[in-house]
């Protein structure tokens, strides 16, 4: 006979945003271990989750489909990051950021599931519950189809081309809010395990890295962001200079004879606003590129970031026992873990050729971002030709026109500068960035030889 469901509580389960929790399971959804911090929150003893199924902490306010999403990306061998509304032996709740893993062997068969969760704080955490409780309604009416549909429908609304966006986009915000909170444990002076001890001092010294790369790749998503809101100012004011060329032209017409010289500088606003256009439109193509790069790099770091962290206090938690037989018990955990090691350090082998690939990119970025200054100036040259030669005529539209492209030269300079100065800095710090990843891929390396010894023995 199965055990009770708790029936829910409107109480939360207290989990502070700086712990971390975990869990690993079979591929049926067993319980095979997990720490505390999931035994205190969950309030559950050991004995009672161990060998139990995973949902036995399944809220009712969780929608099907987010399970189903769940399950189809771990049994395919992908990773999955999603909130979950869990439920506590007493009824109470907690809310998690759960990132599950598929653990396989050497032949690459899936093996197991591990799951490390952190608590969710950010302004896109806030938006779940509402979005949870809506399709929760569509599953009741509709099923399990219409709900994935209303799901993606959301998802697009907000901007995301589909689920992994948005779950890079979560981890990768939820990570950066809580950096200065999760951090990888310091072992005990007391500590006699040596070989255990030494891990667990590399880690941090490998988080210090992670955390020092994150804080450069921010730098890239702020370009990002910034480049994607000046371009279309920019691209705008080059289409209004176009059109205003063609009016320019227009009146030129109108004067005969005496608009000639107005006719030439038409042209040359015209052509100038066309080139600005074309330069633009490689730029936003080059920003597509670097934005899904930054994107792939920012998911790894913050999963790195979290898997050494949550390593780091599993370790400690063993050396604290200070018993062989318990760490002989965790083996299989700290396979679990070793595994995580070791695809990091996959992970960031292949994030050294996208890093490469992104400095290039924004290299040729910087290039264009140069020839779109000079356009500029070029521009500004020809509007003042304009003033000048519209202050020989009386009753024309001229002095109006070239003072509005005056205006809109302005803008689109400091449009320029806006983007143009935290570039030229990223691009100062690339050398430091490319070695940064270098220097972490060499911790993983080491940290994993030692993993191995210790597994060995």
């Amino acid at each position: 006979m199965g055990r009770k469901r708790p029936e829910p509580i409107n109480k939360e389960s207290i989990f502070r945003p700086d712990e971390i929790f975990f869990s690993s399971t079979d591929l049926k959804g067993i319980i095979l271990s997990g720490n505390d911090v999931f035994q205190r929150i969950s309030k559950y003893s050991m004995e009672e989750l161990l060998g139990s199924p995973h949902n036995i902490i399944r809220h009712p306010d969780m929608p099907k489909i987010v399970f189903k999403l769940l399950w189809d990306y771990i049994q395919s061998g992908k990773s999955i990051v999603a909130y979950v509304k869990n439920l506590a032996k007493d009824g109470s709740y907690y809310w998690v950021l759960a990132t599950v893993i598929p653990i396989k062997d050497k032949e690459g068969n899936i093996v197991e599931y591990i799951s490390i969760r952190i608590k969710p704080t950010t302004g896109f955490f806030e938006k779940i519950p509402a979005v949870y409780e809506h399709l929760l309604q569509i599953e009741k009416e509709g099923g399990m189809e219409a709900s994935y549909r209303a799901l993606m429908e959301i998802l697009e609304k907000l901007g995301y081309k589909s689920y992994d966006d948005f779950m890079k986009e979560i981890l990768s915000a939820e990570v950066k809010d809580k950096l200065s909170l999760l951090k990888a444990d310091i072992p005990s002076t007391k500590c006699e395990n040596l070989y255990i001890k030494e891990i667990i001092i590399k880690l941090k010294h490998l988080e210090d890295l992670v955390d020092r790369l994150f804080s450069d790749i921010s730098h890239f998503e702020e370009l990002r962001k910034l480049f994607n809101e000046k371009s279309e100012s920019i691209y705008r004011a080059s289409d209004e200079i176009r059109l205003t060329a063609l009016n320019s032209s227009i009146e030129s017409i109108k004067l005969g004879s005496k608009g000639s010289v107005f006719s030439v500088i038409s042209s040359e606003m015209r052509k100038n606003s066309e080139e600005e256009g074309r330069i633009i439109s490689q730029m936003k193509v080059l920003i597509q590129r670097i934005s899904e790069n930054i994107r792939e790099i920012v998911y790894t770091v913050s999963l790195s970031k979290i898997e050494i962290v949550m390593f780091s206090r599993f370790l400690n938690s063993l050396i604290e026992s200070v018993s062989k037989q318990v760490i002989n018990e965790r083996s299989e955990d700290m396979k679990n873990f070793v595994f995580l090691i070791q695809s990091s350090l996959d992970y960031f082998r292949k994030l050294s050729n996208i890093m490469e690939e992104s400095i290039k990119l924004l290299e040729d970025l910087n290039k264009n971002m140069r020839k779109l200054k000079v356009l500029i100036e070029e521009l500004e040259a020809v509007y003042f030709r304009g003033l000048i030669e519209s202050g020989y005529l009386d009753r024309t539209n001229f002095p109006i026109i070239f003072n509005y492209v005056k205006d809109l030269v302005n803008k689109t300079k400091v449009d320029i500068s806006g983007i143009e100065n935290p570039l030229t800095k990223i691009l100062n710090r690339s050398i430091a960035t490319e070695e940064t990843v270098n220097d972490i891929i060499n911790s993983l390396e080491t940290i994993n030889k030692d993993l191995e010894k210790i597994l060995q023995n």
